[in-house]
């Protein structure tokens, strides 16, 4: 008999197992250590208390982790990852596991409930929408793997605009901040990435971006992963802006790098646009972005 247990009320080496087992053979391994486990649950603001673990008597089995953020004046809810151990999927553990957590969503006052899923997995989105989640956006893992050749997004030799660098909370208090992201492209998360402005001439800010750099073993730059990349809203020349940030987070341009995208919102197709010109690509990769609204006082 399955049962459903909230994470805070198991031990770490049950939910170290149950972690495992659920994403075994997963389109992106994730095996983890009781110890990296942890470090991850702390470092990623995992809360334990909304999360959920499904044992079949002693033996765990499946899990969803989950978190929660306050985005203006919701409480919004994200799933970080549903898994089922492999003999037990496609037995109704994956509905009793969204079932609990979206009880306890319920429970806690949630307004808004996210998750991302890959695109390939259609039996998960379809159990998804089942429960009431819908389909918000398509999320792209663009990438480009050699050299940039010069002015490659088209931006402005002599550019009006100037770049500089910035903390995530500067870019969070901005008005245009983007929150209406996957909760690892959310500025929370991103607390050791690298924030760059864009300021016009009389100083104000009309852009920003939001981007990890990688280095191998040898210190050298193997990769650039693009956050976020948002231009002011409504502002006339947001192409230009976009092209100015985008130029300062993937140089040096001669540099042979991995330089991608990693779950950016495909409705942001001016963004896409400069991509394209600039010779990116698809990765293979794809997610997409669904979210449930939380009614108060709603039936399980």
């Amino acid at each position: 008999m399955i049962t459903i247990k909230r994470m805070s009320e198991c031990t770490f080496a049950e939910v170290t197992k149950a972690w495992n087992r659920g994403f075994e053979g997963y389109y992106i391994p994730v095996t983890m250590t009781e110890e990296s486990l942890v470090q991850r649950l702390g470092a990623e603001g995992y809360v334990m208390s909304l999360s959920v673990v499904a044992f079949d008597g002693t033996e765990p089995v499946g899990l969803v982790a989950n978190g929660l953020r306050m985005i203006g004046d919701q409480k919004v809810a994200w799933n970080g990852g549903t898994g089922v151990a492999t003999e037990y999927r496609r037995q109704g553990v994956g509905r009793l596991l969204i079932q609990a957590t979206l009880d306890l969503y319920r429970e806690a006052g949630m307004d808004v409930a996210t998750l991302e899923a890959l695109s390939q997995n259609e039996k998960a989105i379809a159990l998804y929408e089942q429960l009431g989640y819908r389909v918000d956006d398509r999320l792209l893992f663009w990438q480009r793997m050699d050299a940039l050749p010069e002015q490659a997004f088209g931006e402005q030799v002599n550019s009006p605009y100037q770049v500089r660098a910035a903390w995530a909370q500067e870019v969070a208090a901005l008005p245009f901040y983007r929150a209406d992201v996957p909760w690892q492209n959310q500025w929370q998360s991103l607390r050791d990435a690298q924030t760059l402005l864009v300021e016009d001439q009389s100083g104000q800010v009309v852009g920003y971006a939001m981007y990890k750099s990688v280095l191998n073993e040898e210190g050298t730059l193997s990769a650039i992963v693009l956050r976020q990349c948002v231009a002011q809203s409504g502002h006339p020349d947001a192409k230009n802006i976009l092209a100015t940030a985008l130029a300062k987070v993937y140089a040096p341009y001669e540099l042979v790098c991995r330089r991608s995208t990693f779950n950016l919102r495909a409705s942001d197709e001016m963004l896409f646009e400069l991509l394209e010109g600039a010779g990116f690509t698809s990765s293979g990769t794809e997610q997409v972005y669904m979210s449930k609204q939380m009614e108060k006082g709603e039936n399980p």
